[in-house]
């Protein structure tokens, strides 16, 4: 007998497929649920590693896009050819390093890795096609938010019963079941709360902003994640230098340095401790230096190429890490792409992240411009969560991550709904970049 909890997501997620199907839109929605939260990981039984939750909503989702298909038109943006070009890139290492007999002996890992990410992308340029209004990309976001505020708020309880003594991970066998990829997420989705909480006109919707956006600073701190704890001060500094009201952020600032001093365990203010000897070079970072390294020596031999995906063996680590015995991930999103896919696979990576960044001011100057406060919101939301991503995932192996390519999605479905209702005429940017105190306009919806 199945137990109740794999009762009720198999329920949900079997009478979820034909709506998948029959609107699409809504399997975009139920696809980030099952990429972030992974509900069917809260279960023990079939729900939890026998379904294929992922595939089942996937694959409805997609033969409702083939179905009832938007038109190649919104494919039309910079951004989507540089990811289309990134696609191909990754393709030609995989096929290219694959055949290579100095490589063969992980070309399956490195053909799984490639159809893991393919499937990403794929999804991604789905949820371009499908998110055509601003009705459509505020509730993508809320359910972005939604995910993420689960996790917190299920961990608070932990976190005060412990004490703070226990690390923090996400969902198990998901993207985020690393305690460093849960901080990730966490520093990504934290601008994400903030901006809910100022510009949301429903007061339930606001106020569960608020709470999880405070709630989300300890659990950060008890991911145990320095590299989480760093993407944190940089999200916050970029936000007290950018926003006008920085006065709103100064007392959680104040309250996260008390905690930080006062209500942290012993352990954890040793680890965060980058003054105490030996902090710098302890195991964990000379475990970084090493996988880094390894990274460079190897794209300087294969500056073209790189390694191809999963490249980091302990056959490749004998011939080019300083330890060999000392066998990792890359721990970081610019050294993994370099070593997978070479010096161009990491140029163009850094090409599409800059477009997005690009494309975001554009939105932004033109939104200011015209008044438009949820234009300006939106664009400095996702501008502030992809900071969070870059400075976070310099200390962790998360380039793929689906989380980053849905945030680059809501970026460019917010510069085409711009190109589509606003005028891209030359103006004057404003001599300022801060922030209105201007809510939602309705005359998005």
């Amino acid at each position: 007998m199945l137990p109740v909890r794999d009762v009720i997501v198999l329920t949900i997620i079997i009478a979820s497929l034909p709506v998948c199907f029959f609107r699409p839109y809504f399997g975009i929605l139920m696809w980030t649920v099952v990429a972030l939260l992974n509900p069917h990981r809260f279960a023990w039984g079939m729900a939890y590693n026998q379904f294929p939750v992922a595939v089942a909503v996937g694959v409805a989702t997609l033969a409702g896009f083939v179905v009832f298909f938007p038109g190649l038109r919104c494919f039309f943006s910079r951004d989507v050819y540089l990811l289309m070009v990134l696609w191909l890139w990754f393709t030609l290492t995989t096929v290219h390093n694959t055949a290579m007999p100095e490589f063969m002996h992980f070309a399956d890992d490195t053909w799984f890795r490639w159809r893991f990410v393919s499937k990403v992308l794929l999804m991604t340029l789905v949820t371009i096609a499908l998110v055509n209004s601003w009705v459509r990309l505020r509730y993508l976001l809320l359910v972005i938010a939604g995910c993420l505020a689960v996790l917190v708020l299920k961990a608070v309880p932990f976190m005060i019963m412990t004490g703070g003594s226990f690390r923090l991970y996400g969902p198990a066998g998901s993207m985020l079941d690393d305690n460093n990829a849960l901080g990730l997420a966490l520093n990504m989705t934290l601008p994400i709360f903030f901006f809910l909480a100022r510009t949301e006109t429903d007061r339930r919707i606001k106020w569960l902003a608020i709470i999880t956006f405070v709630a989300t600073v300890p659990a950060i701190f008890f991911t145990y994640s320095r590299g989480a704890l760093i993407g944190l001060a940089a999200v916050f500094l970029l936000m007290v230098m950018r926003l006008r009201q920085r006065l709103l952020l100064l007392p959680i600032l104040l309250l996260a340095g008390l905690f930080a001093v006062y209500l942290t365990p012993e352990k954890w203010q040793q680890r965060m401790n980058f003054q105490r000897e030996g902090a710098l070079m302890d195991d964990s970072a000379m475990s970084r230096i090493n996988a880094w390294t390894y990274s460079w020596h190897l794209a300087l031999d294969y500056p073209l190429l790189g390694g191809g995906f999963e490249a980091f063996t302990p056959e490749l680590f004998r011939i080019y890490a300083p330890n060999a015995r000392d066998v990792h991930g890359p721990h970081s999103i610019y050294f993994g792409v370099l070593a997978e896919h070479g010096f161009i696979g990491l140029f163009l990576y850094l090409s599409l992240i800059t477009s997005c960044f690009i494309s975001l001011h554009q939105v932004r100057k033109h939104a200011l411009v015209v008044g438009d406060a949820q234009g300006v919101n939106y664009a400095i939301m996702l501008q502030f969560s992809l900071v969070g991503f870059l400075v976070s995932g310099a200390f962790l192996g998360r380039a793929y991550f689906d989380y980053f390519f849905l945030i680059w999605a809501c970026t460019i479905i917010l510069k085409r709904l711009y190109r589509l209702e606003m005028a891209w005429d030359d103006v004057a940017v404003p001599e300022t970049d801060a922030i209105s105190t201007a809510t939602l306009i309705p005359s998005h919806e």
